[in-house]
């Protein structure tokens, strides 16, 4: 079995944004939940913390632990894991300008876990901007 997903995985899907929520929050409860009345700071703060927060939630807050056996992709949400045929993988795409960059499979039927099965690749030296290289390996892996 070829891990494709990142150590990292359960960190970025958990860890990491329960950090920024709660510590960013922490960090400016003064000016957020007792903002003097002449200051509108506390406007600035709640639309970065908001901002950023959803934007962690759209980009990473779908990973999942994916590996590769064979003809199997094994899939995993952490709490469930299911097996899907490299038969019904249509595409295999990437991330360009995101970091940490992200990879996804497009499905030709929906699984459990939706028609696109996101996860983040284990950390490989590329050159500059541009798509993970295990997007390439798996390509040419699947025959896409």
């Amino acid at each position: 079995m070829k891990e494709l997903s990142s150590p990292l995985t359960f960190f970025y899907k958990f860890i990491f944004p329960l950090l920024w929520f709660g510590g960013f929050g922490f960090g400016v409860r003064k000016v957020i939940f007792f903002p003097e009345a002449y200051d509108a700071r506390w406007l600035q703060y709640m639309a970065i913390w908001l901002g950023v927060t959803i934007f962690m939630y759209f980009t990473t807050g779908d990973v999942k632990k994916v590996s590769i056996d064979g003809k199997k992709l094994i899939v995993s949400n952490f709490y469930s894991r299911i097996e899907i045929d490299t038969k019904q993988i249509t595409a295999v795409d990437g991330s360009a300008f995101l970091s940490p960059k992200l990879v996804w499979f497009t499905l030709k039927e929906p699984s459990p876990f939706g028609k696109k099965i996101t996860f983040l690749p284990k950390h490989r030296m590329s050159a500059g901007l541009g798509k993970h290289p295990v997007v390439h390996d798996l390509k040419e892996e699947l025959k896409l």
